[in-house]
């Protein structure tokens, strides 16, 4: 069973605990892809599947939307006496409960705010995204076997996606990286045959002059993002 160096003396993470059940551990997989990194993350401007109640995927706290709180905020003008109450106490040094505060009681209701990712239907609170960064953190550094290939399947989707989304290359050339990513996945050590990285030197190329062509006819220095992150080195005849 995997140990958290940072974690061995205080009570596990609900993530951490998903994480090491067995049954759970490919829901946890999926959040790491979903998540990770940072900026697949965003706030929660409407629950899509207008449920009367929302709760955090991994740890059940109540979760709010943008949405809903304007529509509150709207609506808080009824309850100005009791804010401005509270002002005053807060002046005064006189403690307000926290479910009594106006932000709570008549905005958040207890809720927090629910942040989501990129191709998943799960919501999260911002304790939790932090928790599972952590988690994934720690396990790069203690070497965990299955983070660390979670982490490198990310960076070669992200490299297959780079060509996959261009717009500068035909369906069937899409096709053809993908049947190249399919191998590249069941390969033992992941890596692409001297031939394949021919073919992607190729298509690169491609997607650059078309670039190019295309910042000459509009006059515009659009940079070619592509370039940036693609990055294919030849593997060394044996």
């Amino acid at each position: 069973m995997y140990l958290y160096l940072f974690n061995m003396a205080d009570k596990k993470t609900k993530i951490e605990e998903l994480y090491e059940n067995e049954k759970s551990r490919g829901f946890v997989n999926h959040l790491i892809h979903a998540y990770l990194p940072l900026y697949k993350v965003t706030k929660v401007w409407v629950f899509e599947d207008k449920k009367p109640v929302h709760k955090c995927s991994i740890c059940g706290q109540n979760l709010i939307d943008i949405e809903t709180v304007f529509q509150r905020v709207a609506k808080s003008k009824e309850f100005a006496g009791e804010f401005v109450d509270q002002l005053r106490k807060d002046l005064d040094g006189k403690p307000v409960k926290y479910e009594d505060r106006f932000m709570v009681k008549h905005i958040t209701q207890g809720a927090v705010m629910a942040w989501t990712g990129e191709k998943t239907t799960t919501h999260l609170c911002q304790q939790c995204v932090q928790d599972l960064l952590n988690m994934v953190q720690t396990g790069i550094i203690m070497g965990d076997k299955n983070i660390n290939y979670q982490v490198n399947k990310m960076r070669r989707n992200t490299f297959f996606e780079s060509f996959t989304s261009s717009p500068s290359l035909n369906p069937t050339e899409i096709k053809v990286v993908e049947n190249i990513q399919e191998k590249v996945e069941k390969a033992p050590q992941h890596k692409a045959t001297f031939g394949d990285l021919e073919v992607l030197q190729q298509l690169k190329k491609k997607m650059e002059d078309e670039e190019a062509k295309k910042q000459l006819k509009t006059g515009e220095n659009i940079p070619f993002e592509s370039s940036k992150t693609v990055k294919i080195s030849k593997k060394e005849k044996s």
